[in-house]
């Protein structure tokens, strides 16, 4: 899903802007929130045949995450945080309706 990727970029690009803005808290969920959209690519996109509610527990987990980061990030004015909360909340969906 193009979404997984185009969170991942925007939590990473976050996550380095936080940390050069001190803002350790949501840089460490941004970062998490890239390290498990990246997993969720790759097991995905190598099309493994996992049980079905495996798949739907990964997709489940992932949403969560993203709508944790997308609110941790929602709580700043930086528009890198916008820009990340947007692109989580896409994610998020995507997950669900998945």
């Amino acid at each position: 899903m193009a979404e997984l990727e185009a969170c991942a970029a925007a939590c990473r690009d976050c996550a380095r802007a936080d940390r050069q803005e001190g803002m350790d808290d949501c840089a460490v969920m941004c970062e998490a929130c890239a390290d498990l959209c990246e997993v969720t690519a790759r097991i995905l996109s190598r099309e493994v045949p996992l049980p079905q509610e495996a798949r739907d527990a990964l997709l489940a987990a992932c949403a969560a995450v993203c709508r944790a980061c997308a609110a941790e990030c929602r709580r700043h004015d930086a528009e890198h945080c916008r820009a990340c909360a947007e692109a989580c909340e896409q994610c998020a969906q995507a997950c669900e309706a998945a």
